[in-house]
């Protein structure tokens, strides 16, 4: 076995690197806001790369995750008094009696959406990106449009 002195060691170029959203942009958006939101960016990613059939999978993962939290969450039959949300915006204290139901509720579901964003960065982001051989997107933009997204859902749902 000889050893060539001269031939280069096969170099990375900077067309060899993506720009994508980070695996970290995908946990938070999946638990911040929804796990569809961290999908969407993760399918991005996964588009860009040229991963289209798992960019479409990854879709409808996270809307398929989504229905199931939403139907536990639903099932736990956690509500919320409307009595006691009007003095809470009015500045009224609460009672730890009449918070615990609402606070409840959102411990259940930022616990239920931080799970579905770690499944996306740990399990899917690092299936289809091992290596740290991408540059980091800004997500100013795209927190934007989901609070963008978020507020116009909230408004033909009616949660304004």
């Amino acid at each position: 076995m000889e050893f060539d002195e001269n031939k280069e060691e096969e170099k990375y170029t900077e067309d060899d690197y993506v720009d994508i959203y980070s695996q970290r942009a995908v946990f938070w958006f999946s638990t911040l806001f929804n796990v569809i939101f961290g999908g969407v960016l993760l399918s991005i990613n996964l588009r860009m790369a040229g991963f289209k059939r798992a960019a479409s999978q990854i879709l409808l993962f996270s809307v398929f995750y989504e229905f199931v939290t939403s139907f536990l969450v639903r099932s736990l039959n956690i509500k919320f008094d409307p009595a006691i949300m009007k003095s809470a915006q009015s500045g009224i204290p609460l009672t730890p009696e009449q918070m615990k139901g609402p606070l409840l509720f959102v411990a259940i579901v930022l616990v239920l959406h931080a799970t579905g964003g770690l499944i996306l960065s740990r399990y899917f982001f690092k299936k289809y990106f091992p290596d740290n051989d991408y540059y980091a997107k800004p997500v100013l933009s795209a927190v934007l449009f989901a609070i963008l997204i978020t507020l116009v859902l909230n408004v033909l749902i009616g949660g304004l």
